[in-house]
């Protein structure tokens, strides 16, 4: 079997890490597998290019550029195709399963991009197209995160908000849902099976499109997540409760509650607050910036330390930063929202308001576990390394290309 995996960023981002990973577990089986992906930071090759095998880099860095620019006015990518992989599919031998990610944030035309589908599949009867869905795209006139609207519902007549990501100027998504949704019915006419890793972005998809068409797999921690929680050694926190606040930017209100944080600091000498990301506004004696750290290593490590990762998002979909603190035996303390309701009930867990949630902060890791999970700390570590495996993942996905 041979497999493309096809995703925006090679290392950057939760989507990133779910196509890297299996395209990482497919090869250690035996599979050939290829991760073709769009660009690395500033539009250049992924600072993580030379450390995966099987890695294209796609995109000139003009494309994306001019995507990043026009964006914002047409709100949609207007450059990009996979056209000079056209020979590279067709003339491969046996079976193909073109496996696409995030082909949204200044990558690819989606016309172009069905285009390409429909002449491969044309060309080559054993190509077989798999889709999976790691946020809100396919059902919005532009969005990738819903961010607590239901516009889509009604064909996103006016979106409440120009900065929801990608950001525009001009919002011109009531203009563009219509053709954007029939690309999604010729991808399906292709054949192409849609899949979420949660059941919220399924449920919506599914609204749009049919009952069914888009199934469940939940994502799995890495391969490289894995080997780092092998070895690490339990720690049980002392003193002060550590809670730790985990984002790529954390100005981002979509993904961090500014708001609940800063009370959170305000309690004092009760909580010691760890932010772990860009741009922390963060700021008091009770808190400790870390930045962002590329390490997963030492972030893994770092977390280790903490008694509760507080998990505020509105916008993720399936986030792998709850699955991995999880694993490794830090309780997640979440605010309501269906990405966070569905990763904790995996292994048992609930979510919480906010006023219960500063209660909770001032607790330590035992307690916290008990609350949340209903179980010891060692209970619900135990159930969460078994319900977030990344091998899991790997073999219902296997699976799925092979009945395909």
């Amino acid at each position: 079997m041979n497999i493309l995996q096809f995703n925006v960023r090679l290392a950057e981002g939760g989507a990133a890490g779910v196509a890297l990973d299996l395209h990482q577990r497919a090869l250690q089986q035996g599979l050939y597998s290829r991760f073709v992906y769009g660009y690395g930071k500033g539009g250049k090759k992924s600072v993580s290019h030379d450390a995966y095998p099987n890695v294209i880099r796609h995109t000139p860095r003009l494309t994306s550029m001019a995507n990043l620019a026009l964006f914002r006015l047409f709100n949609r990518d207007v450059f990009g195709n996979l056209d000079n992989l056209y020979r590279t599919v067709t003339r491969t031998e046996g079976p193909v399963v073109l496996h696409f990610h995030v082909v949204h944030s200044y990558w690819l035309n989606f016309d172009r991009l069905v285009d390409f589908c429909q002449r491969v599949k044309a060309h080559k009867h054993d190509v077989r197209l798999v889709w999976t869905l790691h946020d809100h795209w396919s059902v919005t006139g532009r969005c990738a995160f819903l961010d607590g609207c239901d516009g889509w519902k009604s064909g996103c007549q006016q979106c409440p908000t120009l900065t929801n990501y990608p950001p525009v100027n001009v919002d011109r998504a009531h203009q563009l849902v219509d053709k954007k949704r029939l690309l999604i019915h010729e991808m399906l006419a292709l054949g192409c099976q849609f899949i979420s890793p949660s059941q919220h972005v399924a449920d919506a998809f599914n609204t749009l499109y049919g009952k069914g068409r888009c199934l469940i797999i939940n994502n799995g921690i890495d391969v490289a997540t894995e080997t780092i929680l092998a070895g690490l050694a339990p720690v049980a926190p002392a003193g002060t409760p550590k809670i730790a606040v985990v984002a790529h930017d954390l100005r981002y209100d979509g993904k961090t509650n500014q708001q609940l944080v800063r009370d959170v600091i305000a309690l004092g000498e009760a909580v010691e607050v760890h932010t772990f990301g860009k741009f922390s506004p963060f700021e008091g004696k009770n808190v400790v910036n870390h930045g962002f750290l590329t390490d997963k290593r030492q972030l893994m490590t770092d977390l280790n330390q903490m008694d509760a990762l507080l998990f505020t998002s509105r916008v993720d979909n399936y986030p792998l930063i709850l699955c991995e603190a999880l694993s490794i035996g830090v309780p997640v303390i979440a605010t309501h929202s269906e990405a966070a309701q569905e990763v904790l009930h995996k292994s048992g867990g609930v979510t919480l308001d906010d006023d219960d949630i500063l209660t909770l902060v001032q607790q330590g890791r035992e307690a916290i576990a008990q609350a949340v999970f209903n179980t010891t700390h060692s209970a619900f570590h135990q159930r969460s390394r078994v319900a977030y495996s990344g091998q899991q993942m790997l073999e219902e996905y296997v699976s799925f290309y092979q009945n395909l």
